[in-house]
């Protein structure tokens, strides 16, 4: 349903028109990160190796640290360096967190994020082929999510959420050989709609799920953002 050209393109027109809120609360998906937080939680069995993929702060960090427990593993991966000085600062003392300076994408190198004013806020980007950014831009790292786990000695994941502004689809096609491992249960992705149309990618929310279904999943919407791939 989301997929649908249609429904995209209605989605750009509300967007456009600035009546996506409305459009939320109509639907009654107002409350929609509660409901994609909690969604996560109860995906995740204690002793789970959990990837955060796009961490920022380490809001969801810490709560799957807590819902890993001391059996589990959290691998956080935020590339901003003064976001990921605060996912440190957030998870300082968990035993069972390990955080990686890096993005992920797909393939290995560098990318230049847009870093809005240069403060830990949520919304830094990935600048494209010398499109404007708004803010301060920063040449970070990346990996793939297949290159991370062999170089950096990684845990496979059993759980991943990726949240990267716009970037989800290069994610996922960095990471299949961990995602269609049959240890790796649950993918959770908060989809950009706007800024995957802004880079000219309208149908990358139906190439991720077709992906991920490729790779073993049951793609399932738990709203108009947020999809849940399960095994």
């Amino acid at each position: 349903m989301y997929t649908s050209p249609v429904m995209i393109k209605l989605r750009n027109i509300a967007r456009s028109m600035g009546l996506t809120r409305a459009i939320l609360r109509l639907r009654g998906e107002q409350n929609y990160e509660e409901r994609f937080g909690n969604a996560m939680l109860g995906a995740i069995d204690p002793g789970a190796v959990v990837w955060d993929v796009g961490a920022n702060v380490g809001f969801y960090s810490q709560k799957f640290s807590d819902r890993a427990g001391p059996g589990g593993t959290v691998i956080a991966f935020e590339p901003v360096p003064v976001c990921f000085a605060e996912l440190q600062k957030a998870v300082a003392g968990r035993a069972n967190v390990r955080c990686v300076n890096a993005a992920l994408g797909q393939s290995s190198g560098e990318l230049t994020f847009d870093v809005g004013d240069g403060s830990a806020n949520p919304n830094a980007r990935v600048v494209e082929g010398g499109a404007p950014a708004a803010g301060k831009t920063l040449k970070l790292p990346v990996h793939t999510g297949d290159d991370a786990a062999a170089k950096l000695a990684l845990p496979a994941p059993n759980f991943v959420k990726i949240d990267v502004e716009g970037f989800e689809l290069e994610v996922v096609k960095g990471m299949q050989n961990l995602l269609r491992a049959p240890a790796c249960r649950n993918v959770f992705i908060e989809v950009h709609f706007g800024l995957l149309q802004k880079r000219g990618l309208d149908n990358a929310a139906k190439q991720i799920s077709g992906l991920l279904e490729s790779l073993g999943f049951t793609v399932a919407w738990i709203d108009a953002s947020h999809l849940h791939g399960r095994k």
